[in-house]
C-alpha cells in the first residue's frame, strides 16, 4: 500500500515572453493560484533570485557565463520541474490540513471541500516534509547540474505543498549541420515550398558517401533544450527520470506510487493535468470577474451621486474656477466606469468559449486513451503521440490567453481603484467648497457661523435663490430678495 502518488512534472517551453509573468507569480505570488498570504512567509528558497526579476536573472546568467544562445522569441530559455504529491502523502508525513471553505470545481472530487495546510508557525511544518523536499531538490540539482539552477523554492502557501525548480538547459557540446558550398565558399541554396505553400530558398545540407547528413561537433557552453534532453535519453528521458526518481526517493524512505509504466503514460498524464489546471484557472477567472463586477457597480453608484451633486445651482456656475474640473471630465469618468462593465461582459464570453473548448479537448483526450489498447506497432504509437502533442499545444495557447486576460483584469481593477480615489477627492472638494460658500453668504447676511457650527443648507439655498433672482433678471415678486452690501 502506497502513501501517495509520485508527481514529478517537467516543462521545457519557457520563452522570453513567458519569464515576466512566471517571475511575478513565483516571487510576488500573483496569478491564478490560491495564495494564502499568511502562509507565504513559510515558503522556503533553495536558490532565490539575486536580480530584481526572473528575466534579468536568466539573461545575466547567460552573459556572465558566456553561454551561446539563439536570441529569438521561440528560444526555450528556461526549463522547469514541479515535485509534489497528494494531501494523503503529506498527512502521512505528519502535516495537518484544514478546511479552506472552498470546494473542488472539477474532477472526481467535484463538490468536495478543499483542504489546505494548517500552518501558523514553522513548527507546523513537520521535519519529514522538509526532508522530502530537500531530498527531491538534491535529486534535481544532480540531474541538471548545480550551476544551471536559476530558481528553486518550496511553496506552502497554496492548496498543496510543492517544489518549484527552474533551470537552464546548458550543454557542453552541440552538433551542427554542415552545408554544401560553391567554389567561393558560399552556401548553396535550393528552392522549396514552406508549410504555408510559399516558395522558399533552403540551404543544401552536405551528405557523406552513404547519403547521410553530415554534422560537425562544437564544444563550449550552449543553451540548447533539444540537445540537453537528448543527452538524458531523448524520447525515453522523461520515463527514465521518473524511474530514477522513484528508486531514489524510495531508498530515502518515502512510499510513493510510480504509476503505470508504458510508452504513452507520461504524455497522457501530462495532457490530463493540463486540462485540470486550465479548468481551475477558468474557475479563478470567474471569481475575479465577479469581484471586478462588484467594484464597477460601486463605482457607477458613486459616479451617479457625484454627477447629481455637480448640478447644484450654488456650486455649478463657478465650479471650473475653484477646482479645475469640467463637466466633460466628470462625464468621461462616468463613461470609463461603464466601459469597464462592457469589458467584463466581453471577458465572460471568452470564458464560455474556453469551457466549450475544454469539453472538446477532454473528449478528444478520452478518444486517444481508448485507442491505447488498440495500438500494435511503433507507427501507431507515434501517430497517437503526435495527436496528443497537438492537443497539448492547443491547451498551452489557451493558458497563454488566460494569463493575458488575468493581466487585463488586474489593470482594470487598478483603474477602478484610481477612478474611485479621484471621484472621492472630487466629492470632498465640492462639499468643502459648498461649506465655504454658505458660510461666506451667511456672513454677508449677518449670520455668523462659528467654525464648528452646523449650517442649515436649506436656508442658505433660500437666500442664494433670492440673490440670484435679484441680479440675474427682474422679478415681479421680490419678497425673497435680500440686499447685501458688498
Amino acid at each position: 500500500m502506497y502513501d501517495g502518488n509520485q508527481v514529478l512534472r517537467f516543462e521545457s517551453k519557457y520563452k522570453s515572453a513567458d519569464l515576466g509573468g512566471l517571475g511575478v507569480e513565483l516571487t510576488k505570488r500573483k496569478g491564478t493560484g490560491n495564495y494564502d498570504q499568511e502562509r507565504t512567509i513559510f515558503n522556503y528558497s533553495y536558490v532565490p533570485l539575486s536580480k530584481p526579476t526572473l528575466q534579468e536573472q536568466v539573461y545575466s546568467k547567460l552573459k556572465d557565463n558566456k553561454i551561446y544562445y539563439n536570441d529569438g522569441k521561440n528560444t526555450n530559455l528556461l526549463n522547469g520541474a514541479i515535485v509534489t504529491s497528494g494531501k494523503d502523502f503529506f498527512q502521512s508525513l505528519g502535516m495537518k490540513f484544514k478546511d479552506s471553505n472552498r470546494v473542488h470545481q472539477v474532477g472526481k472530487d467535484k463538490g468536495k471541500p478543499i483542504l489546505v495546510p494548517d500552518i501558523k508557525t514553522d513548527e507546523d511544518i513537520p521535519q519529514r516534509v522538509k526532508d522530502f523536499f530537500n531530498d527531491s531538490y538534491n535529486f534535481l540539482e544532480n540531474l541538471v547540474g548545480k550551476d544551471n539552477v536559476i530558481y528553486a523554492q518550496v511553496h506552502y502557501d497554496e492548496d498543496t505543498p510543492h517544489l518549484h525548480f527552474y533551470f537552464m538547459p546548458i550543454v557542453n557540446e552541440v552538433k551542427r549541420k554542415v552545408f554544401e558550398t560553391d567554389a567561393s565558399g558560399n552556401i548553396i541554396y535550393r528552392e522549396g515550398i514552406d508549410k504555408k505553400g510559399n516558395k522558399k530558398m533552403y540551404p543544401v545540407q552536405k551528405k557523406d558517401k552513404n547519403e547521410k547528413n553530415v554534422f560537425k561537433t562544437e564544444t563550449g557552453k550552449f543553451l540548447n533544450c533539444d540537445q540537453f534532453w537528448k543527452t538524458l535519453g531523448g524520447k525515453t528521458s522523461y520515463a527514465k527520470i521518473q524511474d530514477d526518481y522513484n528508486k531514489y526517493i524510495t531508498e530515502k524512505g518515502y512510499n510513493l506510487f510510480r504509476g503505470n509504466i508504458g510508452d504513452n503514460k507520461h504524455h497522457k498524464t501530462k495532457a490530463e493535468k493540463e486540462i485540470e489546471d486550465l479548468n481551475e484557472q477558468i474557475s479563478e477567472m470567474k471569481i475575479e470577474f465577479e469581484k471586478n463586477k462588484k467594484l464597477n457597480e460601486i463605482e457607477l453608484q458613486t459616479s451617479k451621486e457625484i454627477s447629481e451633486f455637480s448640478t447644484n445651482k450654488i456650486i455649478n456656475p463657478i465650479k471650473r474656477k475653484v477646482i479645475g474640473y469640467k463637466d466633460e471630465d466628470i462625464a468621461n469618468l462616468i463613461d470609463f466606469s461603464k466601459q469597464m462593465q462592457k469589458e467584463n461582459s466581453s471577458n465572460k464570453n471568452v470564458i464560455k468559449k474556453k469551457d466549450v473548448l475544454l469539453e472538446e479537448l477532454t473528449q478528444k483526450l478520452g478518444n486517444l486513451q481508448s485507442e491505447n489498447s488498440k495500438l500494435k506497432d511503433g507507427r501507431a504509437i507515434k501517430e497517437r503521440d503526435t495527436k496528443i502533442y497537438e492537443q497539448e499545444q492547443i491547451i498551452s495557447k489557451q493558458k497563454t490567453i488566460i494569463k493575458e486576460k488575468n493581466s487585463i483584469i488586474e489593470k482594470l481593477e487598478s483603474k477602478v481603484n484610481e477612478l474611485q480615489e479621484t471621484l472621492s477627492n472630487f466629492k470632498e472638494k465640492m462639499f468643502n467648497f459648498c461649506d465655504k460658500i454658505c458660510r461666506a453668504l451667511g456672513h454677508k447676511l449677518g449670520i455668523h457661523y462659528k467654525k464648528d457650527d452646523e449650517i442649515n443648507y436649506d436656508d442658505m439655498e433660500h437666500y442664494a435663490n433670492g440673490v440670484n433672482r435679484k441680479y440675474e433678471k427682474p422679478e415681479k415678486d421680490k419678497s425673497d430678495d435680500f440686499e447685501i452690501s458688498m
